[in-house]
């Protein structure tokens, strides 16, 4: 798998939580640098925590025996993993569920859950990138970097101009991740 591959499965992913952080933006007043920093690694660390639990999942022998004897078989569940997500991301977009702005402080445990389920797209990216037997520290490391401006960028997206762009994150999140699911068919299975 190569690193434009890699980056844009990691963009893709990175934008659902782009998503909710536009929405705690959207509520603040201002943006205290010690909160964005705890917000960028509490998403941060959530993502690569799961997709290092994804990509382990993966060298558990017998599914390492099964992709080993039977040659598409990762190929073809890492596209079903990549449309998936790219198809739930659009649904969410599609659905464009509204929340009332009004001015707060960081809700942290609402963060914890946000986090949680954002991170469950990137436990399932991390057995789909495990599977096509891309380089984990690369993944990790891209990952990390990208949702850590993702989380920045979302909270001054918010901030500047309301909830209303995580419609357009969900969408555009949503079709990097058919395309990439239509790259590995095109690549790993044609």
């Amino acid at each position: 798998m190569s690193l434009i591959e890699i980056l844009i499965i990691s963009i893709g992913l990175s934008l659902d939580v782009y998503a909710v952080v536009v929405c705690q933006g959207a509520v603040l007043l201002k943006i205290e640098k010690t909160k964005l920093l705890k917000m960028s690694l509490f998403f941060c660390a959530w993502q690569v925590v799961a997709v290092a639990i994804g990509h382990a999942v993966t060298l558990i022998p017998y599914l390492a025996d099964i992709a080993k004897n039977v040659s598409y078989v990762g190929e073809f569940i890492s596209v079903i993993i990549f449309t998936v997500i790219g198809v739930y991301m659009l649904y969410k977009a599609w659905k464009n569920e509204g929340i009332l702005e009004r001015l707060s402080d960081v809700n942290y445990k609402q963060l914890c859950v946000a986090a949680f389920f954002t991170s469950l797209d990137a436990l399932f990216a991390g057995m789909g990138f495990g599977l096509l037997k891309a380089g984990f520290y690369i993944v990790a490391l891209s990952i990390l970097i990208i949702t850590a401006v993702m989380v920045i960028l979302g909270l001054y997206t918010g901030m500047r101009l309301g909830y209303e762009q995580k419609t357009k994150a969900y969408g555009i999140g949503g079709i990097l991740l058919l395309i990439s699911a239509i790259d590995v068919v095109l690549k790993y299975l044609a």
